[in-house]
């Protein structure tokens, strides 16, 4: 199933951007006179650009290289300053984020990563990246990757880096120190030009008033709707699910999802005036904002990097109501009802995103069938936990290991690397998230484990929001990253 754009768009004036056209780009070596460097330099140089031939014949990774022989290629690469190049192998193997922006205005009640709402930054604490600084850590990458061949990112599953953590993507841009913001898609495109790596673009949706997140979300759609693209991207989501904490408002306030009616809206211009109860009137703001993200992104409907994520709790946990399937179907139906609305009232006004009743039918008949695909597969950390244990405060450990299955076999796993103190054979491969101020750590979904390892980039010294999970109160360090890699090369 390969990209299938359908024959409409919407008639949307492209807005003015500050992208970079001109990619950045350095690869000088500068060593101050370091005669130890130069020459360390030189040899490695030697042993890539032999690599770089039997890479024709059997293509390596930089994990496979021998570590000896090709240290010092990173000499002069200021991000790598005071690495090893087994210290940067290992950081770059299963390298799974980049987090550039820490915080999320959403407050999802699933949210794994317990998002609170961003801060900005001040004195000697960062919650967004310098713009200057990711540009440092994505030209080091690219300057390594021309030195040995081939990018340097290893991936053994989903190949894939996002640009997030805890944020969403919607809510992800830079600046740099003249203000001028860099979005989601440009910061994308100058990361993908250096790594090579795709990305995810995850989303649950923005206040549709908002006109600088709603044209943004638009360009966005163009962006993602152009073949070359697309191509840079894992994946494209868009979230709906029954822990949205609007949703999660209205139910606090006591309304009741199943007595929603579209029809009586007051944004019908014969309800006009209609007085609703504040739980139906928070409701009423969840379920329009959820429509109009669809309506925002249906001419990707067709794409096949294009998904919603729907993820209720299974029916059978009866402690957890208004969060189950059953109700997430409520949910579905009232969204798909409102979305009509809005689609018709386009037709017979702006057309912006239809043309046609065909138009019409063809979205409604598409997001009915991509909404119809849930997951009932959550993972129990965040604030996900908190929520299910506060819901059912009798439940046993065993219990929760059985339904939310792989917890216990991370937990095994984090225990026998504390036990040998060393991270060759583990059952697991942790992935690796890199923070804000370019320090990594390791990450199963459930924890994370500090490491000794960073960049070289001026926020290293800054202090960034608290990650969730809590990191463990444990630490790889340097000695036991470098028994990670023996020599594994025959050249």
């Amino acid at each position: 199933m390969r990209i299938q754009n359908i024959q409409f768009a919407p008639t949307i004036s492209k807005p003015n951007t500050s992208y970079h056209t001109k990619p950045y780009d350095y690869d000088s070596v500068s060593f101050s006179g370091h005669k130890k460097e130069d020459s360390q330099y030189k040899k490695a140089q030697n042993y890539a650009n032999m690599m770089k031939i039997a890479n024709v014949i059997w293509p390596f990774d930089l994990q496979d290289y021998d570590m000896e022989k090709i240290e010092g290629i990173q000499n002069g690469i200021s991000i790598f300053e005071d690495l090893t190049m087994p210290e940067i192998a290992f950081m770059l193997e299963d390298l799974h984020a980049i987090a550039v922006k820490r915080g999320c205005s959403n407050k999802c009640l699933h949210c794994y990563a317990g998002a609170e709402p961003p801060d900005k930054n001040h004195d000697d604490y960062i919650s967004r990246m310098p713009f200057e600084d990711f540009i440092e850590i994505t030209s080091g990458i690219k300057a390594l990757r021309k030195r040995i061949g081939f990018p340097p990112i290893k991936h053994h599953g989903q190949a894939y880096t996002d640009l997030f953590y805890d944020a969403d993507c919607m809510e992800i841009s830079l600046f740099d120190k003249n203000g001028l913001e860099y979005d989601f898609t440009e910061l994308h495109d100058i990361f993908y030009d250096a790594t090579r790596s795709r990305a995810v673009f995850d989303t649950a949706g923005w206040n549709p008033n908002n006109l600088k997140m709603q044209k943004r979300a638009e360009k966005y759609v163009q962006y993602f709707n152009d073949l070359d693209n697309i191509n840079k991207m894992h994946q494209v989501n868009l979230s709906i699910s029954p822990f949205n904490s609007i949703y999660a408002k209205s139910i606090e306030l006591g309304f009741e999802p199943k007595d929603y009616d579209v029809k009586n809206q007051p944004w019908h211009s014969e309800n006009s005036g209609k007085e609703l109860s504040k739980g139906e009137r928070i409701y009423n703001i969840y379920i329009n904002r959820m429509a109009n993200m669809l309506m925002t992104f249906s001419p990707l409907i067709g794409e096949k990097k294009f998904s919603i994520i729907s993820r209720p709790v299974n029916s059978f946990e009866t402690n957890m109501k208004y969060h189950t399937v059953e109700d997430y179907y409520t949910i579905k139906t009232q969204i798909l009802d409102t979305l009509r609305e809005k689609l018709n009232m386009d037709l017979a006004g702006e057309q912006k995103y239809v043309k046609s009743k065909t138009n019409v039918q063809y979205i409604m008949y598409n997001y009915s069938s991509m909404l119809n695909q849930i997951d009932t597969d959550l993972i129990m950390s965040g604030r996900f936990e908190k929520l299910y244990r506060e819901k059912n405060p009798d439940v046993k450990q065993g219990y929760i290991d059985e339904v939310f299955e792989p917890i216990a076999d991370f937990r095994e796993n984090f225990e026998q690397l504390k036990k040998s103190n060393s991270l060759k054979r583990l059952p697991k491969r942790f992935l690796k998230i890199m923070d804000a101020n370019g320090k990594l750590y390791l990450y199963d979904g459930y924890r994370f484990v500090p490491t000794e390892i960073g960049l070289n980039i001026p926020s290293k010294i800054k202090t960034t929001p608290i990650l969730t999970p809590t990191p463990e109160d444990y630490t790889v360090t340097k000695e036991m990253v470098k028994k990670v890699y023996k020599k594994s090369s025959s050249f």
